[in-house]
């Protein structure tokens, strides 16, 4: 029997083995968060009981929510969760998955699980390559927030529904743009995490909204009770939390635009509107070491391939001012 490679982990923001009590701007999630409707959602849950290994509750209500069948709703601790899945259902041995700009690092690692290849493109692709099975957009991308029109996005998916293929479109970040909407259809699957935009990516909940033969294979690859019952509160939540989102995104993108402005007086800025934005400072992985030694923790860029730029995440205001002193005296003596 052959088995899977053993690969190491892919790298992510946040923290790592090792202890670190500084600011951190590597991970990408509101700053005014928790959303105190979900917490309490979590923390009122039943624990002591196993949940409905269905789900259906939860199911029935994110699915009205989104003007769907239940059916067309897949939960996951993590979207991490349901690229592994997904991988595993529809991309084989030998098989190409197609991303545009640089994927998630944890679908990389799937894929490469699965030994399968990954084919990233820089344009929007006309014709898939022979052996597609998954085609990739992060909508807006991380690190860069590049996203397609809806219009690009729908043609994309009739692309992928020529070619027999999935458009995995990872939602993560879409509700920092505020305007903007996901698109349905037989081959799209959205990923959404909505952990990100309500502070709360410590209870990793993530779910997929596809076509219900799609969610079948999701499903029948997870084990029982693969949601905790605080995650599957939070989702059930989710509908009458929204009120969080319309008072604290915005105060999120006047922060990001002022940091990124501020940013520039350091180096080139990429910035789409999301609360991450890249800084080109020519060795990224040097200038994150180095903040490092100053209490301020940043995402190397090099595992997406930009290796001279780093990641940062908005903070508060007085947090970025930290951030901006500290960036000064690293690149000053690099």
């Amino acid at each position: 029997m052959t088995l899977p490679p053993l690969l190491p982990r892919a790298p992510h923001g946040g923290p790592t083995s090792a202890s670190f009590a500084g600011l951190d701007f590597s991970v990408n999630t509101n700053p005014f968060g928790p959303n105190p409707i979900l917490l309490e959602a979590v923390q009122r849950a039943d624990h002591g009981q196993y949940p409905d290994p269905t789900y259906r509750a939860v199911r029935e209500t994110l699915a009205a929510w989104h003007g769907v069948v239940p059916e067309c709703v897949a939960l996951a601790v993590g979207v991490s969760d349901l690229l592994h899945r997904l991988v595993r259902a529809f991309l084989p041995p030998g098989g190409t998955l197609l991303s545009l700009h640089a994927p998630f690092g944890e679908l990389a690692r799937a894929a490469a699980l699965q030994r399968a290849s990954v084919r990233v493109v820089d344009t929007l692709p006309t014709v898939l390559p022979p052996g597609t099975r998954l085609v990739y957009v992060g909508h807006p991308h991380n690190p860069t927030g590049r996203r397609l029109s809806a219009a690009k996005l729908q043609m994309l998916a009739g692309v992928c529904t020529g070619a027999g293929a999935l458009l995995l479109l990872d939602e993560a970040y879409a509700p920092f743009l505020l305007d903007e909407a996901g698109i349905q259809g037989a081959a799209v699957v959205r990923l959404i995490s909505p952990g990100k935009a309500h502070g709360l990516v410590g209870a990793r909940p993530g779910y997929a909204l596809a076509a219900p033969d799609v969610v079948a294979q999701l499903e029948n690859l997870a084990p029982a009770w693969h949601v905790p019952a605080g995650t599957a509160a939070l989702l059930a939540t989710l509908p009458e939390a929204q009120p969080f989102l319309s008072e604290t995104l915005p105060r999120v993108r006047d922060l990001a635009s002022t940091l990124a402005a501020d940013l520039r007086h350091l180096g080139q800025v990429e910035h789409h509107g999301t609360p991450y934005m890249t800084l080109n400072v020519n060795q990224g992985s040097a200038v994150a070491s180095s903040l490092l030694d100053h209490g301020v923790r940043v995402r190397d860029c090099s595992s997406f391939g930009l290796p001279g730029c780093i990641r940062v995440s908005t903070r508060s205001a007085t947090e970025n001012d930290m951030l901006l002193n500290a960036l000064s005296v690293v690149m000053a003596s690099t």
